[in-house]
């Protein structure tokens, strides 16, 4: 994890400059999904584990939450969100922590924990779970969007000497478990970064429903989301990609 957070720190202001422009996938494809599975959150505690520079903390934020926790292991990424707290005067309280040791900073269960494309940087995706069942009260749900396992099976698998992978290695190994090694999309059109490689691991289908099922949550809904219709013109490259490959796979869950 430690690799992983380092790595964040070094991202953090490339990563905020792509998720916040006009054709963010963040906000033209994820989160018109999440927002058709979020239960009604007025007056409720939240957590966002993973929240990065807050981008879907500020968003759930709208919902009128009692409170509202965004926990992330990168410094660079809260320094960014905490940063923008003070300029919309946001209520929102930030935590340095392991997103998949969640309840050790989780003082009293929560109404509803969200995680955005975070679960992929964690290797024990059981341990990750039942953490998010821990800190949930009885009857308590979560929205997971993740990155769906055919995208995550796509990338290409960590060669052995740190070299870079050749575009051709961009091809489905969905049942291969090794570490994968790849750019950034917000990496790969930025002068500022050279040479620089993330590391996440592969989950398959399964892996997440034994884990969600061995931490006693239940699957109340999931929605595997398409690109917006006006890209098939606008961005058609984008729009046919997401028809062979999708992106994001978002699961509702409740505490049994």
């Amino acid at each position: 994890m430690n690799e992983i957070k380092i790595d964040w720190n070094s991202m953090a202001k490339a990563y905020e400059e792509f998720n916040n422009a006009e054709d963010s996938y963040s906000f033209n494809i994820e989160w018109p999904c999440i927002k058709d599975l979020l239960p009604d959150l007025r007056g409720k505690t939240i957590v966002d584990l993973g929240c990065g520079t807050g981008i879907f903390t500020f968003l759930l934020e709208k919902s009128d939450p009692s409170k509202l926790i965004g926990i992330d292991l990168s410094e660079e990424m809260l320094q960014i969100a905490r940063d923008k707290a003070k300029v919309s005067n946001s209520k929102a309280e930030f935590i340095l922590h392991d997103a998949a040791t969640c309840k050790e900073v989780i003082e009293e269960p929560v109404d509803f924990i969200f995680s955005s494309t975070t679960s992929h940087y964690i290797e024990n995706l059981g341990h990750l779970f039942e953490n998010v069942a821990k800190s949930l009260k009885d009857g308590g749900e979560c929205v997971f969007s993740i990155i769906h396992p055919v995208y995550s099976a796509m990338y290409p698998v960590e060669h052995a000497d740190g070299s870079f992978p050749e575009d051709e290695e961009w091809n489905v190994r969905y049942l291969d478990k090794s570490m994968r090694s790849y750019i950034q999309p917000w990496l790969e059109y930025n002068d500022v970064y050279e040479n620089h490689l993330s590391k996440s691991y592969h989950h398959t289908m399964s892996d997440y429903m034994n884990a969600i099922i061995a931490a006693g949550l239940s699957i109340e809904q999931v929605c595997e989301p398409m690109a917006p219709e006006d890209w098939k013109e606008t961005q058609p490259y984008r729009y046919e990609g997401f028809l062979e490959t999708p992106v994001y796979m978002i699961i509702k869950m409740r505490k049994n």
